[in-house]
């Protein structure tokens, strides 16, 4: 059996899905007592208590708050500073410090690394700061990074240092932006993470534990505190995973209603198609998301085959939407979807290759490391599928330099999991 869970500020939701493809849901409130407590209850419903569980999965993506009040200190590691200091892109009110150094895309130098900068400056940075650094060319060579991180922690053990080159992408803005928002969901993410393992680890010592992704898969619940930015978003990616489950949908469009939103996206191989950046607010995250739009009537008008319709129970559907065949449910969908998201991994990355043999060399190897890791998350090998493997050409960059992405998933297609015959049982304690 599998559970997945949906976590919330003010309730805690749970699907049992059954290996015959029926499913149980559970449903508790978040009271006085507080969420460890909840959870506690959660699992000591009947149907859960004593049941041979493999795998729990936890969407925290509702509970994944950034810490907006600690300090933070931006570290930009270039040639030479902006020359017109009033065109810099900010981080908020965060100081930020220039040091020299870098590399070209090819991981060379491009100027000294300053370290006797960072000396001086460092006893600026407040005790316990956030502190991320950016360097030029970091993706091919992350030596003046590391080298800042050192200098850093040696003045200060207690700074929480994010480095940019952790993230994808020839963007150094989208690297910054990601790493900012990464070290701000990280200081509260570690406690959680330690509360849900320690209770579902008393409530089913057996059970492998897991978190939901942005791209609409999962991961062992352990890397959630290194990079929480890529479970910060998953929330919408596993409802749209829980609507294709629904309504046993392996391949096409989907619209999903919920609330007052109409989300369009489709369905590959059984698991969301996705998009290499998250789009939020205007700007790009490093961060690979499922790709789900608002859907409109020009957008949905033509199209062939017309796409499933899922709406939660309450959900609003708008007037110019005439859909006859409608699938309706009351179920959580965000914790069936994360009863349902397969293991997921990428290789992401900018490599130097100069020749067919060396790019499909660099492919290979990618592959086995994506490989590797599903293994090492506990899939059998024979169940990972490889998605996605290609180059990707960078913009303005050296002709020797590409990106590599590899997308490996595991476990079976979404739509072939809920069999018709589903059984529903809501508690709401």
């Amino acid at each position: 059996m599998r559970i997945g869970i949906s976590v919330h500020h003010d309730r805690i939701a749970a699907v049992a899905l059954y290996p015959d493809g029926t499913c149980s849901a559970y449903e508790t409130l978040v009271v006085a007592d507080g969420f460890e407590a909840a959870l506690d209850r959660l699992f000591a419903q009947r149907g859960l208590t004593g049941a041979s569980v493999r795998s729990i999965t936890f969407d925290l993506s509702a509970v994944l708050d950034p810490n907006r009040t600690s300090a933070l200190t931006v570290v930009r590691i270039a040639p030479r500073p902006p020359i017109d200091r009033g065109d810099e892109p900010l981080v908020g009110d965060a100081p930020i410090m220039h040091v020299r150094g870098g590399h070209t895309t090819l991981g060379e130098e491009l100027a000294p690394f300053d370290a006797s900068t960072l000396h001086a400056d460092a006893p600026r940075i407040p005790a316990g700061s956030r502190v991320v650094i950016t360097s030029v060319g970091a993706l091919m060579n992350p030596a003046h990074e590391l080298v800042a991180g050192e200098i850093l922690l040696d003045h200060d053990a207690t700074l929480g240092v994010t480095f940019s080159h952790a993230f994808d992408g020839n963007s150094f803005a989208t690297r910054e932006r990601t790493a900012v928002l990464n070290s701000a969901l990280a200081s509260g993410t570690e406690p959680l993470a330690t509360s849900v393992a320690l209770v579902a680890g008393r409530c089913f010592p057996e059970a492998r534990l897991f978190v939901t992704r942005n791209d609409g898969g999962r991961v062992p619940l352990s890397r959630l505190p290194t990079a929480p930015v890529h479970s910060a978003f998953s929330g919408a990616s596993i409802e749209f995973l829980g609507a294709a489950a629904f309504c046993r949908l392996n391949e096409g469009d989907l619209l999903l209603a919920r609330g007052d939103d109409l989300l369009l996206g489709s369905l590959r191989a059984g698991v969301p198609a996705v998009m290499p950046q998250l789009a939020r607010g205007g700007m790009r995250l490093a961060t690979p998301a499922a790709h789900l739009v608002p859907a409109t009537e020009i957008l949905l008008n033509g199209r062939v085959p017309s796409p499933r319709l899922v709406r939660v129970c309450g959900a609003q559907l708008p007037d110019w939407l005439k859909y006859g065949d409608v699938v309706e449910t009351e179920i959580d969908l965000r914790a069936l979807g994360a009863a349902c998201a397969p293991l997921s991994d990428w290789a992401l990355g900018t490599v130097g290759a100069g020749s067919a043999a060396e790019m499909a060399n660099e492919l290979q190897a990618a592959e086995a490391r994506v490989r590797a890791r599903l293994a090492g998350f506990g899939a059998p090998p024979s169940s990972v599928r490889i998605l996605e493997s290609r180059f990707v050409a960078t913009t303005y960059e050296h002709a020797r330099v590409i990106s590599v992405r590899v997308r490996g998933v595991a476990g079976d297609p979404v739509g072939g999991l809920l069999k018709a015959e589903r059984t529903t049982h809501a508690v709401d304690v």
